[in-house]
């Protein structure tokens, strides 16, 4: 089913202080680059208790802050003075005000568990607050709201709670369009889950790459490598210790094949390639 979701632009600046909100939903999300707090201090949102997000990069890596404020505007001016990492807020709070202090707790507490299990994000909060207890009409709510926070920030390209684990384990024992590498002396499987391409846990990389290798390949290699993702097998090769989300099935296939590569023709279901498959949905 259809959902419509409207942007404004509040100072007609692409990047500038924006408004977000679904038709028929009670959620309100306000975004604003740092240099705009000011800006959003004079909204009526920012006397209101909500749930925001603060958004940065640091060595490369996303790195994210999830908060919660009644009101949110005290909280994010300590941040101003205290955080140097972010260089974007975004603020979720409630159009009629119906919203509580213990609800908004909760939000706060389930977004930080769910952040904590998406990948390539790095966490500036330190331990995850504990859950509030509510009621069952309250959790159906809040549940509501947490959904809605996950489709504003698709639609906007913010990917930073697209956490496909769960799929992944249903389709664990399914081979149905799981899509394979089998050349260089390494298998690896894959499949495309939720728009993304996930390399699934026990799949092979190449032992080295070739000296023609991209060195946006080579620093990824490295950080799997460092991070325990890829790991050192027995013949030699790496192996894949977990499923790792890809962007793209060739950054998934450069990274397996050690050299630059057309992902779209490098996988294969069967004895198609991706490529064919997608040019037959047509």
């Amino acid at each position: 089913m259809g959902r419509l979701i409207r942007l404004f632009l509040v100072d007609g600046e692409g990047n500038g202080l924006r408004t977000v909100e679904i038709s028929n939903m009670t959620i309100h999300t306000t975004l604003f680059p740092r240099q705009k707090i000011k800006a959003f201090s004079k909204r009526e949102e920012s006397q209101k208790p909500g749930v925001y997000i603060l958004l940065g990069l640091e060595d490369g890596k996303k790195k994210i802050y999830i908060g919660e404020g009644d009101p949110v505007l005290p909280r994010l001016k300590s941040h101003v003075l205290k955080k140097d990492f972010w260089n974007e807020a975004i603020v979720f709070t409630s159009k009629d005000g119906y919203i509580t202090k213990t609800q908004i707790q909760y939000i706060e507490s389930e977004l930080i568990d769910i952040a904590n299990k998406t990948q390539d994000i790095e966490m500036e909060n330190g331990n995850s607050p504990a859950k509030p207890n509510i009621s069952e009409v309250d959790e159906a709510e809040v549940n509501q709201f947490i959904d809605s926070i996950k489709l504003i920030l698709s639609s906007l390209g913010i990917d930073i709670f697209n956490n496909v684990k769960d799929q992944i384990d249903v389709v664990a024992n399914n081979d149905e369009n799981i899509y394979t590498i089998n050349r260089k002396n390494v298998v690896a499987n894959m499949k495309i889950i939720d728009y993304k391409y996930v390399v699934l846990k026990g799949s092979k990389s190449v032992e080295d790459c070739v000296i023609s290798a991209s060195k946006g390949t080579i620093n990824r290699r490295e950080s799997l490598i460092e991070n325990g993702i890829l790991k050192r097998d027995t013949d030699g090769n790496y192996i894949f210790t977990r499923d790792y989300i890809f962007n793209s099935p060739s950054t998934a296939s450069d990274v397996i094949l050690g050299s630059s590569t057309n992902g779209r023709i490098e996988w294969k279901y069967k004895t198609k390639t991706l490529k064919q498959i997608e040019e037959e949905s047509f």
